[in-house]
């Protein structure tokens, strides 16, 4: 009984977070209705629980931003989101509207290459939040530190996901930028919010909430950062 209970408590390393990604993605039956109502009810408790050890009714953290990136590109590609309608381009200057024609291709093109950039979007990120959390006093190790990336990036695409479906049906250019923004911005507070719950180590509210507020901006930064840093090397 103790073995049993010293395997379910034991603590997560990179190697074993990268070894448990193949089950975890070809074993799909259950967690994912746990992780989503959980990671928005208490995101940081939730996370800590499957740290410590209760991961049972957890969907493995990388396969369910797999999934959630799935559902995303499903989504986009269902509704055929673009960000402006034709009958706005003919009341803009050529060059504003060339813009953005450029920028809507260009979240295409990130679109289309979501699973390449990942591949340096989250080492990069789970290293700026590594660093976050050491400076912070919060001991977390390289591994535990991309459960709570993945689980954060994961919840906050298919909050992403779900404005989509909701109001990306309505076909007018400026409410769709609009609406990109307001996106953003939640994912930007969401993983504020999460990092705020994590960093109880700071004693001082207002200065939590600073860092907490600098950690939200910075992953997001840094996951655009290393989406245009593909564009830049595939040309």
């Amino acid at each position: 009984m103790e073995i049993q209970q010293s395997q379910f408590n034991e603590r997560i390393s990179l190697g074993k977070l990268i070894g448990d990604v193949p089950h975890a993605i070809f074993h799909v039956d259950r967690g994912i209705l746990f992780n989503l109502v959980q990671l928005c009810k208490r995101p940081a408790a939730s996370i800590q629980d499957y740290l410590a050890g209760k991961r049972k009714l957890f969907f493995h953290p990388a396969s369910y931003l797999v999934i959630a990136l799935l559902c995303n590109y499903l989504v986009v590609k269902l509704i055929n989101l673009h960000f402006y309608d034709e009958n706005e381009l003919t009341t803009m200057t050529p060059l504003a509207a060339q813009a953005i024609k450029d920028y809507d291709a260009m979240q295409w093109w990130f679109l289309e290459h979501t699973y390449i950039y990942i591949l340096i979007a989250i080492p990069a990120s789970t290293f700026f939040l590594y660093l976050i959390f050491r400076a912070s006093g919060k001991q977390f190790n390289f591994g535990e530190t991309a459960v709570v990336l993945l689980f954060t990036i994961a919840q906050g695409v298919f909050m992403q996901t779900f404005i989509y479906l909701s109001v990306g049906w309505v076909h007018d250019g400026s409410f769709r930028r609009a609406m990109e923004m307001v996106n953003m911005s939640i994912l930007i507070f969401y993983a504020s919010w999460v990092a705020y719950q994590f960093l109880s180590t700071i004693r001082f509210k207002s200065i939590r909430s600073v860092v907490s507020l600098f950690t939200g901006f910075g992953l997001a930064a840094v996951w655009i950062a290393s989406a245009y840093l593909l564009h830049y090397i595939l040309g």
